[in-house]
């Protein structure tokens, strides 16, 4: 049927149109977005009551393919390294082993039970082993709610990264069953040389595409996103011409963009995550208009039976093998697996046995569909009651109302840089005379809340703070690092910090994160760092005697020199991220202000309070039930254990 353009261009509009405006009622109803788009595409195809005749895996695999391209370009430029890092990685291992360990189980399933042939279990093992977190966060926030913890940006790492590995599966299993010739060996060294040069084109890309746009002064503002988008185009072409997997180049030069300090970055965020967003539509939109739901039908019972494997067996045991350990608590590994939502990325790869010409293409094309929809179904509406039911929900806190902007017009020489004061930052809580900033940069406002603060010498940041700089782009570059670095390290050396007052550059990545604080080093905060050594539990200590303090920082103990009832000290000692704290000051006034303090900086951290009488002990634990310790019930329950391992 030919179609005039403006014919085409009414039909697209609408379709678009109809895919916004269903999301939105998505979102109220607590569905995934990309359910509500691939419904929209069916709906409009030929079996629906839009009567379209898209029969075009072409065109589909190409439209995905650009579309994957951006999105995950997207996903990239929105992840924050500093943030990732302490869970990259698991993520890594997710990604890669997680991914191939999710295909295994599904093949082996669709093998013994399904009574597919080897090597076409495994292609369906392959195209369905990657996830799509994006749905799990678009459905969160759409209900105000976030995720304890590091399982954040664990699972945004993992959803970005593990697309490639799956696509490089899908590819290498697709040609062993087209090409005759193709040998597992070369499959390895196309596997290696795919990753590396991939690698390789997205950290080069990342760090050219900034000094670019840096360095190209445009007319107009307009054009500043037009340039990324064809840098990004660039970036995926020339990783595939190089025999490198354009995605995972994609992906990581929007992590290395991310980190770096370039011009109107907040504007080509922006654009990209609106693009991405179109890009989403257009993709599921199309994906939906190549399948004929009668064909559905046919399929459901395989396609149901992989999708219980899936959810059930195959992501479940990814999950516990590549989180084994005590960095993720039980309820935090069951919700990961849980969020194992397929996407758009197996239908995109199910369309390569299409395009290959494989006999039983259509078949399994009809079954990764049907898969993705009952995935998305099933584990998209229980999300919310799967996060509460395993404690890992929390709300998201609330983000400034307004954002600090300020439009450049002509060739000004100065640019703006806006910059978050996270807790885990050396700058958070210093005052800005003592950043020693250089003369060419000013702060020119600083957004709490959702109000704004005039910035003075002993304005002291505090946790995210959103700072406006203004100043020349290779000193606000400078400024960018340093700030952002846990190094702690000023930007220069004219006012004096006193180290033991932070813990040092040096200190290992594990008393950083889920690690436990100890208040006070004395007789009981002693033996209890002792013997959470001796258990191989990351702690750090926080002692206001510097007689203290320093022979612990000279036998290597992560130590802070300070008062902890000062939220200052508890951010240093990286509260925000502890899984506990430990007041073991024999004060109780001094123990409340700690408890005080500890809830701004970290509501949800689990207490242990040391009390010394009954009266005290009772009125604490009306007000934090669980966390007291009686030191005299204690002390007498110890010794009735010992005499009655005596006297036995």
């Amino acid at each position: 049927m030919h179609l005039e353009p403006q014919t085409i261009l009414l039909i697209a509009g609408l379709l678009v149109f109809a895919s916004i405006t269903a999301s939105i009622l998505s979102n109220r109803a607590g569905i995934p977005a990309l359910l509500i788009f691939l419904t929209v595409g069916m709906l409009a195809g030929s079996e629906g009551p839009g009567g379209i005749d898209f029969d075009n895996p072409f065109a589909a695999n190409f439209v995905g393919t650009i579309a994957l391209a951006y999105i995950l370009f997207s996903g990239g430029l929105d992840t924050n390294w500093r943030i990732i890092r302490p869970v990259a990685v698991y993520g890594i291992v997710l990604s890669t082993v997680g991914v191939v360990i999710t295909a295994a189980v599904v093949a082996l399933f669709a093998f013994a039970i399904l009574d597919f042939p080897p090597l076409v279990a495994a292609l369906i093992g392959a195209i369905i082993s990657s996830t799509d977190a994006a749905a799990v966060f678009s459905l969160l926030r759409g209900r105000g709610t976030g995720l304890k913890g590091e399982l954040k940006p664990l699972l945004e790492f993992e959803s970005g990264s593990n697309d490639p590995m799956a696509i490089l599966l899908t590819i290498s299993l697709t040609r062993l069953l087209t090409e005759p010739d193709f040998t597992i060996s070369s499959l390895v060294l196309s596997f290696g040389l795919n990753v590396v040069v991939g690698a390789a084109v997205g950290i080069g890309s990342g760090k050219l595409m900034a000094l670019l746009i840096n360095r190209i002064r445009l007319e107009y503002e307009g054009l500043y996103p037009v340039l990324s988008m064809s840098l990004v185009l660039l970036t995926f072409g020339i990783a595939q011409l190089l025999k490198g997997n354009g995605f995972l180049a994609v992906y990581l030069c929007g992590i290395f963009l991310n980190g770096s300090a370039f011009v109107h970055k907040r504007h080509v965020v922006r654009f990209h995550s609106g693009l991405a967003w179109l890009m989403q539509i257009v993709m599921f939109v199309v994906l939906g208009l190549l399948v004929y739901p009668s064909r559905l039908i046919e399929v459901a019972p395989a396609g149901l039976l992989i999708a219980v494997a899936l959810m059930f067996l195959a992501r479940p045991a990814a999950v516990m093998l590549c989180l084994a350990g005590k960095r993720f608590h039980t309820g935090e590994k069951l919700f990961v697996a849980w969020t194992g939502l397929r996407g758009a990325v197996p239908i995109v790869l199910a369309t390569f046995p299409l395009l290959a010409g494989f006999d039983q293409s259509s078949l399994i094309f009809d079954i990764i569909f049907f898969t993705v929809l009952i995935s998305v179904a099933l584990q998209g509406t229980l999300l919310m009651p799967a996060a509460r039911l395993f404690r890992v929900d929390e709300p998201i806190a609330s983000r400034p109302l307004f954002t600090l902007e300020i439009e450049h017009r002509g060739h000004a020489r100065g640019e703006t840089l806006e910059i978050e004061i996270l807790p885990n930052m050396g700058a958070c809580g210093k005052k800005i005379m003592d950043l020693g900033l250089p003369s060419e940069v000013l702060i020119l406002l600083i957004g709490r809340g959702d109000d704004y603060v005039v910035p003075k010498g002993d304005t002291l940041l505090e946790p995210y703070d959103t700072l406006l700089l203004l100043g020349e782009s290779d000193k606000l570059a400078e400024v960018h690092q340093v700030i952002l670095s846990p190094k702690r390290r000023p930007i220069s050396t004219s006012w004096p910090v006193d180290p033991l007052t932070a813990l040092p550059y040096s200190t290992d990545e594990r008393f950083l994160s889920r690690q436990v604080v100890v208040a006070g080093h004395g007789r009981i905060g002693k033996r209890i760092r002792e013997h959470l050594a001796q258990l191989n539990i990351p702690c750090v200590v926080i002692d206001a005697n510097r007689d203290v303090i320093e022979p612990l920082r000279e036998a290597a103990v992560p130590a802070v020199l300070g008062d902890a009832t000062e939220v200052i000290v508890l951010v240093q000692a990286h509260l925000m991220k502890a899984v506990a704290l430990v007041i073991a000051l024999p004060d109780m006034v001094v123990a409340r202000k700690v408890i005080d303090a500890a809830r701004k900086v970290h509501p949800e951290i689990r207490l242990v309070i040391r009390v010394d009488n009954e009266t005290d002990a009772a009125l604490l634990r009306v007000e934090e039930p669980g966390a007291v310790v009686l030191c005299e019930e204690e002390f007498a329950a110890g010794m009735t254990r010992h005499l009655l391992e005596t006297i036995r």
